[in-house]
C-alpha cells in the first residue's frame, strides 16, 4: 500500500494464530526502523516467552532486541508490547472523568461497580479501543497493532464506541443518573412512578431488593455522563481514520475461510478502512507439477513395503495438502473481488517452534509489505 499506516487492527477467528501475526507485523515495523507497539488481548504464555518478557503489562514494555543480532538482523527501530487489562483501563477513566478523587473512590469502591462497568463499557471491546486513543495521543510511536478478541467478537468491538454512546443515552441510565434526583430522595417508592420496562429490567438485572444501592452508584456517576459520550465519540472518529487499517487473520480451511467471508461483508457496511487478509498456517508445496507426476509413476513401480515408496506416499500427502491451502485461497479471492484488498500469506509454525526473536521475524519478512 502507498500510504503507511498509523495503526494496524488485526481482527479473525481464534485459532488462526492472530496474536502471533500482530506481533509479527510489529518486529516487521521495528525491523524497519519504526518505533511500534503490539497491543494485545490474550498472549499465550510462549508468546511472551519468545519476546523476552516475562509478563507483559497493562503498560507498554519494551522487547529486548538485542537478541535478533544473533538471527542476523541490524537494530534499527523499537518494539513495544502490552496486554489490555480491562479493569484497569476503566478505572482509568473513571478518574479521568471524576469531579474529583473522592467521587472517583466513591464509583471505584462502590460494590456494583465492577458488574456495572462490564455491562457499561462493553468489556474488551470498548476498553480495547480506548486503550488505543489514550495510547495514540499520549504516546509517540510510528505504529501501533492491536491484537482484537475473537472474530464473533469482532462486530462488536468496532461498533463498541456507538453502542456505549447508546446505551448513555439510553431511557434507563438517563432515569437513573438525573441530576435532579437527589440521592436522599430515591427510593423504593419511586418505582411506582417508573415505567414498568424500567422496573422489570432493574429487576432481571439486579433484583430490587438492592436497586436504591445501585441508584447511588448511578447518581455518582452523573458527573462521568458527558465526558464518556465525548470520548466515545472521539474513538469512534479515530476508526474511520485512513491512517487506520484492518486486516483479517484467517487460516486455510474451509470454515476459517467461509467466516473470513462473512465478517467481510459486515465490515463493508462499517467506515473503515479494510486493507486485506492475512492467511496464516499455509502449507508449502513440496512438488512442483512434474516432479508431483513423476513421484506417482515411481510409486507405481515399487512394492508396498519399498522405503522409498513409503517416503513419496508421505511426501505426497503433505503436498496434496498444499493444494487444498492453495484451492482454498483462490476461492477467497474469487469471492473478494477488489484491487483494494491485498493478501498476505504466511506458511505454518507451530507455537512450540516460537522459542526466540528470530522464529517472530521469519514471519515478519513474509508481512513486511502490510506496513506500508
Amino acid at each position: 500500500m502507498n500510504e503507511q499506516p498509523e495503526v494496524i487492527v488485526c481482527v479473525g477467528t481464534g485459532g488462526v494464530g492472530k496474536t502471533t501475526i500482530s506481533s509479527a507485523i510489529g518486529m516487521a515495523g521495528a525491523l524497519r526502523g519504526k518505533k511500534t507497539l503490539v497491543m494485545t488481548i490474550d498472549p499465550a504464555k510462549r508468546l511472551a516467552q519468545s519476546m523476552g518478557i516475562r509478563e507483559l503489562k497493562n503498560v507498554p514494555t519494551p522487547v529486548p532486541l538485542r537478541s535478533l543480532q544473533q538471527c542476523g538482523q541490524p537494530i534499527r527501530g523499537s518494539l513495544d508490547a502490552m496486554i489490555l487489562e480491562t479493569q484497569t483501563t476503566f478505572d482509568n477513566l473513571i478518574r479521568k472523568y471524576s469531579s474529583s478523587p473522592q467521587k472517583a473512590d466513591a464509583i471505584l469502591n462502590n460494590s456494583y461497580y465492577h458488574y456495572v462497568s462490564g455491562e457499561l463499557a462493553g468489556s474488551e471491546d470498548y476498553m480495547a479501543m480506548e486503550k488505543l486513543y489514550e495510547i495514540k495521543k499520549e504516546y509517540d510511536y510510528d505504529l501501533i497493532v492491536v491484537d482484537t478478541p475473537p472474530a464473533r467478537h469482532a462486530i462488536n468491538f468496532l461498533t463498541a464506541p456507538n453502542r456505549l454512546i447508546q446505551l448513555i443515552s439510553s431511557g434507563v441510565l438517563k432515569w437513573l443518573i438525573r441530576p435532579s434526583a437527589s440521592v436522599s430522595m430515591i427510593g423504593f417508592n419511586i418505582l411506582n412512578r417508573a415505567p414498568q420496562k424500567i422496573v422489570k429490567l432493574l429487576k432481571s438485572y439486579v433484583g430490587l431488593e438492592i436497586v436504591e444501592d445501585l441508584t447511588e452508584f448511578f447518581s455518582e456517576f452523573n458527573d462521568l455522563y458527558s465526558g464518556f459520550k465525548s470520548r466515545a465519540k472521539e474513538v469512534n472518529a479515530l476508526l474511520a481514520s485512513p491512517r487506520v487499517q484492518f486486516y483479517m487473520v484467517t487460516a486455510p480451511t474451509r470454515d476459517a475461510v467461509d467466516e473470513a467471508i462473512y465478517f467481510y461483508s459486515i465490515m463493508k457496511e462499517y467506515e473503515i478502512n479494510f486493507a486485506g487478509f492475512i492467511v496464516n498456517k499455509i502449507h508449502p508445496p513440496l512438488y512442483n507439477d512434474a516432479a508431483r507426476s513423476k513421484s506417482g509413476r515411481i510409486i507405481s513401480t515399487l512394492d508396498q513395503d519399498d522405503p522409498l515408496r513409503i517416503t513419496l506416499e508421505e511426501t505426497l500427502a503433505m503436498d496434496s495438502i498444499a493444494i487444498n491451502d492453495q484451492a482454498l485461497i483462490a476461492s477467497l479471492r474469487a469471492k473478494v473481488r477488489s484491487q483494494k484488498i491485498q493478501y498476505y500469506l504466511s506458511s505454518l509454525i507451530m507455537d512450540r517452534e516460537l522459542t526466540n526473536l528470530c522464529t517472530l521475524v521469519t514471519i515478519a519478512q513474509a508481512l513486511d509489505g502490510v506496513i506500508g
